[in-house]
């Protein structure tokens, strides 16, 4: 009676590993990818430098220019409050409408003009 028993958890651990269903699990096959991307949306890179020669406010001026470039200030405002995952993706949709609409114009002006 145990060799049969051991035998069937032998079967069931070999077809849940070919990606067969289990019980109480779905056919899908699973995705690598983390639950919670957690809208890291851009990548991640190493510090900031801004070489500074002379005049500060230059040197300053550059850095936020490139902090807002990277998104950093738009991801703090963002973060302040709470945002429900339906209105994140609403969020998403009309900023990608805007992006659309916006490189339309600009080939509707001219395309040697990006």
């Amino acid at each position: 009676m145990n060799e049969e028993v051991n035998n069937q958890r032998a079967e069931n651990n070999t077809r849940g590993s070919e990606g067969e269903s289990r019980e109480g699990g779905s056919d899908a096959p699973r995705s690598r990818e983390p639950r919670h991307s957690h809208g890291d949306d851009r990548a991640r890179t190493g510090p900031m430098e801004v070489a500074v020669s002379h005049n500060i406010e230059k040197a300053m001026k550059i850095l936020k220019r490139k902090l807002i470039k990277e998104g950093l200030f738009k991801e703090l405002k963002a973060r302040r409050y709470f945002e429900k995952p339906s209105e994140r993706r609403k969020r998403k949709v009309k900023e990608a409408r805007k992006k659309q609409r916006k490189d339309e114009a600009r080939l509707k002006k001219g395309p040697g003009l990006m």
